[in-house]
C-alpha cells in the first residue's frame, strides 16, 4: 500500500507544500487574533476596574497568550504579582477576571478561529494539546496544533487520494 511513482508529482508535492504553508500561516494569524482579542478584553476590563499597569499587563496577557496552556498562566502570574504590590484587591479581581477570561477563549473564542480553518473540532484539539504538552512541554503545546493541523491535511488530501 505505498505511494506508485507516477502519484506525487513535482506540482502535486510543490501544491501540498504550499497548503501547509497556508496552515501554519493561518495558525499565526489565528494565534495572533486570539491574543489581540484578550489583550483588548483584559485591557477593557482593567480601565473600567480603574487597574494601574493596564496597557503593560494587558500586553504581557496577550503575548503569553501565543503559548496554549502554559501562557495564560504566566500572564495572570505576571500580572497578579504585578498589581499585588501596589493593590491586592485588584490582584484578585484581575486573577479571577483572567480565569473566566481564558475559559472563554479556550472554550468558544480560540475553537471558533482554529476550528473552522483547520477542519478540526474542538474536542481533537483539546485531546491534541494534552498529548502535545505532556510529551514535550512548552514546545509541544505550541507546536501541536499546527501539527495536528499539518497531519489532517496530509490524511485528507494525500493518504486518502492515494486509495
Amino acid at each position: 500500500m505505498g505511494f506508485k511513482k507516477d502519484d506525487l508529482t513535482k506540482e502535486k508535492i510543490l501544491e501540498h507544500l504550499k497548503n501547509i504553508i497556508g496552515i501554519l500561516v493561518e495558525y499565526l494569524k489565528g494565534t495572533a487574533i486570539d491574543s489581540i482579542i484578550i489583550i483588548v478584553v483584559n485591557l477593557i476590563f482593567m480601565l473600567i476596574m480603574r487597574m494601574p499597569y493596564s496597557v503593560l499587563i494587558s500586553i504581557v496577557a496577550g503575548v503569553t497568550n501565543f503559548i496554549p496552556s502554559f501562557g495564560p498562566v504566566l500572564g495572570a502570574l505576571f500580572g497578579g504579582v504585578i498589581l499585588f504590590f501596589d493593590d491586592p484587591k485588584s490582584a484578585m479581581w484581575f486573577l479571577i477576571f483572567t480565569v473566566v477570561l481564558q475559559v472563554v477563549d479556550g472554550f468558544f473564542i480560540k475553537p471558533k478561529i482554529f476550528g473552522k480553518s483547520f477542519e478540526i473540532s474542538g474536542f481533537v484539539m483539546l485531546i491534541v494539546m494534552l498529548i502535545g504538552g505532556g510529551l514535550f512541554g512548552v514546545v509541544g503545546l505550541i507546536i501541536c496544533v499546527p501539527v495536528a493541523a499539518i497531519v489532517n491535511y496530509i490524511i485528507k488530501n494525500v493518504y486518502r487520494s492515494q486509495k
